[in-house]
């Protein structure tokens, strides 16, 4: 019967250490679930134990999937009280969840398992835990003793609101007690093992319940014996006894005494995995069934000896117990007198016992830890004293002192501080800070100590430069005020100082531009207008008539500008001035267009007009023009290569679906993309070889809050022909930076974001076709002189409405800003 405990032990632990933990990449994919951990801490589950099931949980979590999205895992642990260690929305990674583990202190009480049962079903599973709907709610309760309450009913109550209970048990757990807690059936959700040792291998069963397939089940696994499935594979075991050989699959049977694996002390018999002990000839095998014993002639009863008879091969010899010397004739024993014999070391009192000793103190020592000297008791040093500072010592007894600055007390025990500050013993300027028998200055607020540490001196922040005052610093003692230079106002901050801005006040009558200084201002024109004597008002000068305008054809004047027209049948080149045949030739175009924060909503629907205006006036096609649209602010956004659209009616519809993005300026971001994207291949970009010309367009409405320059010159040194674009705030310097030369043929700027389809009318990209040796496609020309007289007198309308248009905004944003300043 005990050879076949033992070969079901081995069949056990074989079983249990061939299977493999999970790995880090063998998570459980089954599905989203929330589990809570309900575990044992009462008095009976030792440390060690308990560390051990905090390892089986550990091991349990890195098998799943963890995430707030996937299984939700909380901890509970219970004694004769319940207490939630970490919730099921507490963690949302391992790491977290584990350091969590890690510091949970056992409670070490009784053993209420259907209090916990109940506190985990009220509390734990609930929405504000972190309980989700519809999805799977876990209990795995680990116990090792019997509950002290009533279980059953509970454990009903929770199994009917869909609780699904695993129950463990471990050691002295009571089977029937666990039955009554686990959800049936009970072959899958009750588990006894032997000791803490061995609760990993719920764990692996607990992993497989969660990850479904078993592959030894179905599929062909050729293993020779056993087969053991493991997340989404299987491994092949052999039966106790036998081992498996390097094929993975077949096993052979283990000899463990050729192997040396046996404690046999004389024969080692074998059988597969297991062996038997036998002894020579004239011994015994022992009740150990391992040892062997020589045949005791003692036992015979023919000897005298006064102790202990030895036997010995054929034969006997008498032996003295502990202490004592066989004296001569072999058989009588005589006590050993150590300390008669002055054979110790004991260094007061010596006690003897046979063959040993022990030593002792006088009265008023204490035995060292040696056991052979000794030491003065000292009361001070354990303690056995009520002097409130300073014990000194002396055997047995002990007097009470003071330290340093305190006087000792009548009762010969307390101590009293010295305050030298309320004895008036001391010579400080404003402030005494006592201690026990010395004292320190301090100063009030606003002053600081001298080097004589007792004499005080006002504290003058603006001397020392201890202040942020941005124009002038008020001192008083310790504390600062600000003020500003004639001209300025003290903002909010009662810090910095803002000019005062007559012009953004609305408070000056210039007609068109107030150029502020602080307190002041003056008035200017825009460009094609002149300063009138009064300093105030502007009057229209007559470009075509006042500049040399180099129209070949005709000038027309539009309000402070003018530009060229050509006569029927001919075009405006690019210089925008002289009248030729040249039609669009085919390009590659990529428009850069800013959608930061500032563009605001409705002119950013005014851009993408723009945008459509210049679309219209490109042959686009397969093998024509192609365009591409990309838009920035903080980020980079292609909104649609250069091979997605093919028509211009395609291409206008898509531009008017595009989204405004907002936030920031990072133009130099986004030349950097063109450059690296936009003009690839891949996104429709014609090869360089095919002569193709590229032509990049960046609008823009404020500074770039990032460099351009690297990427500015990169694109134009990969020859791409570059267009700036600006509107409103945005920098000269850097639209010059941006354009290709001549810049004046590449850079265009207006004030105003309704003047934009002025920019889009002059703009010219298109390139004639002897200069580009791609495949063209030409439009017929509009060839109706009574046309071009109707689009010159329409530009010149638009443009005297939008100068008003413009004025109209100036005067509302300065109207707002008076109404701002007022709040």
């Amino acid at each position: 019967m005990k050879m076949r405990l033992v070969f079901l032990l081995l069949t056990l632990v074989v079983l249990v250490a061939a299977r493999p933990k999970a790995g880090p990449k063998q998570k459980c994919k089954s599905g989203p679930v929330d589990l809570v951990f309900l575990i044992d801490s009462s008095r009976s589950v030792r440390p060690h134990e308990f560390e051990t099931m905090r390892k089986f949980m550990i091991d349990i979590l890195s098998t799943l999937d963890i995430g707030l999205n996937a299984t939700r895992v909380g901890v509970v642990q219970y004694s004769s009280q319940v207490r939630t260690e970490f919730s099921l929305k507490a963690h949302a990674k391992l790491d977290t969840m584990v350091k969590g583990i890690n510091e949970i202190i056992p409670l070490a009480q009784g053993t209420m398992t259907g209090l916990a049962i109940k506190f985990v079903m009220d509390t734990a599973f609930v929405a504000e835990e972190g309980d989700r709907p519809k999805v799977p709610n876990v209990v795995v309760i680990v116990t090792d003793g019997r509950p002290q309450d009533r279980v059953a009913e509970v454990a009903i109550e929770a199994r009917e609101k869909g609780i699904e209970i695993f129950a463990v048990g471990v050691a002295r757990a009571d089977m029937a007690s666990l039955r009554a807690m686990a959800s049936p059936p009970f072959e899958d959700h009750v588990f006894l093992v032997e000791s803490f040792d061995l609760i990993h291998q719920f764990g692996l069963q607990f992993q497989d319940k969660l990850c479904g397939v078993d592959l030894c089940v179905e599929s062909k696994h050729g293993c020779e014996q056993i087969c053991e499935s493991s997340p989404g594979s299987f491994h092949c075991l052999c039966l106790p006894g036998y081992s498996l050989n390097e094929d993975g699959k077949t096993c052979a049977a283990i000899d463990l005494c050729a192997e040396g694996k046996h404690d046999c002390e004389q024969i080692c018999n074998a059988s597969p995995g297991v062996f038997t002990c036998d002894c020579s000839a004239g011994y015994k095998l022992n009740d150990d069934k391992k040892s062997c014993t020589m045949i005791d002639f003692c036992s015979f009863g023919n000897h005298s000896c006064d102790h202990e008879c030895v036997s010995v091969l054929n034969g006997y010899h008498c032996r003295c117990q502990e202490g004592h010397r066989l004296l001569e004739n072999g058989k009588t024993c005589q006590a050993i007198d150590l300390c008669a014999e002055g054979k110790h070391d004991c260094e007061q009192i010596c006690n003897s016992a046979p063959g040993v000793f022990t030593c002792d103190c006088n009265a008023g020592y204490t035995l060292n830890d040696d056991k052979k000297t000794c030491t003065p008791i000292d009361l001070c040093a354990e303690g056995k004293h009520d002097c409130e500072q300073i014990c000194i010592s002396a055997p047995g007894v002990f007097t009470c002192d003071c330290n340093a600055g305190y006087t000792l007390n009548d009762d010969k025990k307390a101590c009293t501080p010295i305050d030298l500050c309320a004895e008036g013993k001391h010579d400080c300027e404003q402030i005494c800070i006592s201690a026990p028998g010395v004292f320190t200055c301090d100063c009030n607020t606003g002053y600081t100590l001298n080097d004589d540490k007792k004499a005080c001196t006002p504290i003058d922040l603006c001397a020392e430069g201890k202040h942020d005052c941005e124009q002038i610093c008020i001192s008083a003692p310790g504390v600062f005020s600000c003020d500003c230079n004639a001209g300025y106002t003290l903002n909010d901050d009662k810090k910095a100082c803002t000019p005062i801005d007559l012009c953004a006040e609305g408070k000056h009558d210039c007609e068109q531009i107030c150029i502020s200084a602080p307190g002041v201002f003056t008035c200017d024109c825009n460009k094609g207008f002149k300063l009138n004597k009064d300093k105030k008002t502007c009057t229209d000068m007559d470009m075509c008539n006042t500049v040399k305008h180099g129209c070949e054809h005709q000038c027309v004047n539009t309000p402070g500008s003018f530009y060229c027209i050509c006569p029927e049948g001919q075009l405006l080149q690019e210089d925008g001035k002289s009248c030729g045949t040249c039609k669009s030739a085919n390009i590659d175009l990529v428009l850069l267009i800013d959608g930061s924060k500032s563009v605001r909503p409705q002119n950013f629907e005014l851009v993408k007009k723009f945008v459509n205006q210049v679309v219209d006036s490109l042959d686009v096609s397969a093998h024509g023009t192609r365009v591409g649209f990309v838009q920035y602010s903080s980020r980079v956004r292609t909104e649609f290569p250069l091979n997605m659209y093919h028509t211009a009616a395609e291409i206008k519809a898509a531009v008017m679906k595009v989204d405004y993005m907002e936030k920031g300026t990072m133009t130099g971001l986004a030349l950097k993309h063109m450059l690296e994207n936009s003009f690839s291949e891949s996104e429709g970009a014609r090869p360089l070889d095919r002569n193709i010309p590229r032509i990049g367009l960046v609008f823009t409405d404020g500074r770039s809050q990032d460099d351009i320059t690297e990427f500015a010159k990169k694109a134009k040194e990969a020859g791409i022909t570059m267009y700036a674009v600006g509107v409103g705030k945005a920098v000269e310097d850097e639209l010059r930076e941006i354009a290709s030369e001549p810049t004046e043929k590449h850079f265009y700027y207006t004030t105003d974001f309704s003047a934009i389809s002025t920019i889009a009318e002059n703009l010219k990209l298109n390139i004639c076709p002897a200069e580009s040796q791609g495949e063209i496609e030409v439009k017929d020309p509009c060839a109706c002189e009574s046309l071009v007289e109707f689009q010159q007198a329409t530009m010149s309308s638009l443009e005297q409405l939008t100068q008003k248009l413009s004025a109209m905004t100036a005067r509302l944003e300065q109207l707002e800003n008076q109404l701002l300043s007022k709040k």
